[in-house]
């Protein structure tokens, strides 16, 4: 019984060994060969310059709304 379950750990090292290498080279793959994936670093770039905008919006929009008050009010 301690044989078999020895085996059956070593299978499941083995398992997730592969799996997690697989996953590594097809991230590297479609990083690198193909450049259908972007690299983290410009992900994350990317993602910083949206929240960016969106702060943008959201301040532009208020003033917006602030200025339509002025106007309505002034009226």
């Amino acid at each position: 019984m301690l044989f078999l379950e020895t085996l059956l750990r070593a299978g499941q090292a083995w398992h997730e060994e592969t799996l997690t290498t697989l996953q590594l080279n097809v991230v590297e793959f479609l990083q690198d060969e193909t450049r259908d994936l972007p690299a983290m670093t410009e992900a994350e770039r990317f993602y910083e310059h949206v929240e960016k905008l969106q702060r943008a919006e959201c301040a532009l929009a208020e003033k917006l709304n602030r200025l339509t008050t002025r106007i309505t009010q002034g009226n």
